[in-house]
This record gives structure tokens, sequence and C-alpha cells, in this order.
């Protein structure tokens, strides 16, 4: 090697190493220069809406009527009794304010702000439950409708969702009542009796009426996020999440037609090995990863929060995205958040073993991201199908949009930021994306502003418990949901 060879060697290794000093020096600076959204707001002592073994009788009791969505008459005696309970369980709400049936089995729940002019909150929750899966039930540690409190926690179908939270709404109401406290804003409380199922007949109801009445709503408050242990993402500090969007729903049936036949005298190629090569080619071609707004805004506001290595990544995202989505890729839980997620839930083909099915036929659940639509999902699943012989068709029932990004810079979330801040003070606010779908849907038209948060601790083992066996909820945590609404609701 001549001089001339070594001596652009070394320019190019110092080229190298000057970029990657600038790089550095970069990244350095933008991650010390990021600075921290949470609101500095001291702890302010708020007493419980009422004592918490009290609330928490009153929330077991609640659990043991059976309001399982979508069975018919039968279980509209169950609402009724519900109801009753209620009434005889908060007082004053109900003999003062009065709630409203809609549908028979919903209620809506007027109070009277001092500023009837100013823009109304409109707090949801749904009394109905989704059923215990058959087979299950000797899985429970209670039964699943006995309400049972043992352990420092309440057991049963609504303990978490969303009884929880209809209950702890009331809790704050009636000692507003009993206190003689009179919020400035008017407050709305809606709880739908079908949400599991759509929400087609109690949530779309009662947002029919208020539409009606011209209701000037300046925010709603729903289920969907919670507060979750920092550790499941590298943090110390709790996380407190709040939904500004969820995603859209929508299910899909593939079809194979052919003519039947025997079983000993089979096709080259059947309808369903058409039907799985198709389902294949969907799990072997996923939509594209990408962040979305709701994702983007999470990561801004939990980066300045993370330790380390962590902090320089999501603070960096300009640099560090394929990095991200490739690592959130790796989990179903994580994955979800940058997907539009496809889910094969049912397959029906010959009604006996030795018929060739003239009809193969899957279903398809989509959870779309925002920024998809259903119609772009049902061409983007038809070029990945790419199989004229497979009929795609959106499945009958509900459906819906993904929701637009609520404003989290405005004086509605700020709010709610400031109120978690003063009653979680350990806990780390974040805006973020629903990835199921709630009542909120059917409020766009009335609420801008849509927020999905449920004020409570749940860990990963809780979180599990959702829809499944054994769901419970601390009676502590019940018992700072209640405080959390009586404090917010004196905060409008």
């Amino acid at each position: 090697m001549d001089l001339k060879d070594q001596m652009n060697k070394r320019a190019l290794f110092l080229s190298i190493g000057a970029a990657f000093m600038l790089l550095t020096a970069v990244l350095t600076f933008h991650t010390l220069q990021t600075p921290s959204h949470q609101l500095v707001s001291p702890p302010s002592f708020t007493q419980d809406p009422a004592p918490s073994a009290q609330m928490a009788e009153r929330l077991s009791h609640a659990i043991q009527f059976a309001t399982v969505s979508g069975e018919g008459s039968q279980k509209q005696v169950e609402f009724t009794k519900l109801h009753a309970f209620l009434a005889q369980a908060f007082p004053l709400t109900f003999q003062i304010l009065k709630p409203e049936r809609v549908n028979q089995s919903s209620l809506l729940i007027h109070v009277p702000g001092l500023a009837p002019e100013q823009p109304a909150a409109l707090f949801l929750a749904h009394l109905d439950v989704v059923p215990v899966e058959k087979g299950t039930e000797n899985l429970w540690q209670a039964p699943p409708f006995s309400g049972r409190i043992q352990a420092g926690h309440i057991w049963g179908r609504g303990a978490i969702d969303d009884k929880q939270s209809a209950l702890a709404l009331l809790e704050a109401i009636e000692a507003m009542l009993k206190a003689g406290i009179k919020p400035k804003r008017s407050i709305y409380l809606a709880f739908g009796h079908d949400e599991e199922i759509g929400g087609q007949q109690g949530a779309a109801a009662i947002a029919k009426t208020l539409q009606k009445r011209k209701l000037n709503c300046g925010f709603s408050l729903d289920e969907g996020l919670v507060i979750v242990p920092g550790n499941m993402i590298g943090m110390k500090p709790p996380i407190a999440l709040i939904g500004i969007s969820e995603k859209g729903y929508l299910s899909v049936d593939l079809s194979v037609a052919q003519a039947g036949g025997h079983a000993s005298m089979p096709p080259a190629e059947s309808n369903i090995q058409i039907l799985a090569q198709a389902l294949v080619r969907l799990q072997k071609n996923p939509f594209p990863a990408r962040l979305s707004a709701a994702a983007q805004a999470m990561f801004a506001w939990l980066a300045p929060e993370m330790p380390g290595l962590s902090k320089v990544v999501l603070t960096n995202l300009w640099l560090f995205q394929p990095l991200l989505l490739k690592q959130l890729s790796a989990k179903p839980s994580t994955s979800a958040l940058i997907h539009t997620t496809v889910a094969p839930t049912m397959l029906v083909g010959s009604p006996k073993e030795n018929i060739l099915p003239a009809q193969a036929k899957a279903t398809l659940n989509l959870r779309l991201l925002p920024g998809d639509t259903q119609a772009q999902v049902l061409a983007k699943l038809r070029q990945k199908i790419a199989d004229p012989r497979v009929k795609i068709d959106p499945h009958p029932g509900f459906s819906s949009e993904a929701a637009p990004e609520s404003e989290i810079e405005g004086n509605e979330f700020q709010l709610l930021h400031q109120t978690i801040r003063e009653v979680f003070p350990e806990a780390r606010v974040a805006p973020s994306l629903v990835l199921a779908g709630t009542d909120s849907r059917h409020y766009q038209k009335l609420c801008k502003n849509q927020y999905r948060f449920q004020p409570v601790y749940l860990n990963t083992e809780d979180l599990n418990r959702i829809h499944g066996s054994n769901e419970r909820i601390a009676i502590t945590a019940h018992a700072q949901a209640s405080r959390f609404y009586f404090k917010l609701m004196q905060n409008l």
C-alpha cells in the first residue's frame, strides 16, 4: 500500500469517526433537550365519596345481577332488578335527578351545572357483561356472579368491565348531592346495556336522544385504558394511559363455493383447501406496521420519563423508528398497536365428516388502525388473497371506522391530566390508542373530544382476566376510581 492509499484510508476512518461523533452529539442533545410533558400538580387530598367497604359491598351486589348482553327478554328482568338495586343504593341520585330509562335497560342521568351554557361533561359506562364461557365455570375461584369479597378483591363478571365504572360514577354523584356540591358544568352519565355486542340499542339510542336535545358536549370519558405498572415497558413509575382514539371494527366473510359430494371422490383442490391457502396468504402478508398519531403521541410523552438507552431511542424516532417497529411487532400485545390486525375467528365446512361441503367459509375480525378505512382494508384483502374463487364480503352486523384522535393540547385533556396527577401523583400520564372498541364511537357526532380512561390500577394478570375467568377488582382500586371521579367532577 503506497502513501496515497494510506492517507485515503486514514481520511475515510477520520470521516467515519467524525460522523459518529456528530451523530452521538445530535442524539445526546436531542435527548437532553426533550422536556417532560407531565404537569406538576401537588397531590390533592380528596376524601373517598363513601367508606371503601360500603362501596365494595354495593359493587358486589351489582355484580350479582347477571346482566349478560344479547340474551333476549329473559335477561331483561336482570337489568330491571339492577335498576331497582341502584335506586335503593343511591337514593339521592334517583330521587333528585330521576334517571331516565332508554330502551328499557340503559340509563341516562343529568346533573345540572351552575353554568349550563358551558360545554357539558359526558361520562360513559355500560351495565351489560359478557357471558361466562361454558365449561370454564370451575376455573373461577368464586362463582362468576357471586360478587364475592375476599382477599382484598371484589370478584365476578363486571368487576372490571364495566360495572365498576358505573358504580364508581354513581358513588361520586351521590356524594356530591349529599354534600350539596354543585358542579360548575353540567354532567351527564350514560350507562348503556349492550356495549359488548356493539351498543346499537343502548349507547346509540342515548346518543340520538342527546342529539335531539342539542347537547353541547365538551368531552366524554369512557372505559378503555387504565393505570399499568411502569415495569411493563422498563419504567419505574406507573403509567396512566388515556385513550385519544380507538381502532375500527370490521368482520369479513371469506367463502368458496364448490359442488359438494361424497368424500370418497374428492376434487384435486377442495374449497376448504382454497380457503386455507387464502388464510395462509393473509398470515404471510400482514398489514404494514406504522405509528398512528395516537401511538406517536404516546411515545413522545413517555420518552422523557424513560431511563437510559430507551430514552435515547424514543426521543430520536427520526432515526430509530424502524427498530421500534420491529421490536413492537415481536409481541401480539404491542404488534396490535402498530398494525391493522386480521384474526380468523370462525370456520364453517361440512356438517359431516364424509361429505364435501358445498361452501367453505371463514370469518375474520379486523381491528383497523386510524387512517385505514373499511373500504381500503377490503380492497387490500382482495389484493393479498388474489384469488377470484374466494368471495370476500363484509360480515352482517356491527362495524365501525377508527375514531379520530382527540386533542391533547386543549383544556379538556389538561383537566384529565391534572386530576390524575392530583389523585395518582406517582403515575406518569400519556395519551394512547385503545385497541378494542367502546361505546364512545356512538357519541362522535356529539363530542369532538373523546377520552377513554378507567382510573384503576391493573397489573398484567388482572388485564388478562377481562372477558376471562376470575375477573376481579381490588377494593382499594375501586375506592381510588370513585375518588378520581369525585375530584374530576369538582374540577370541572
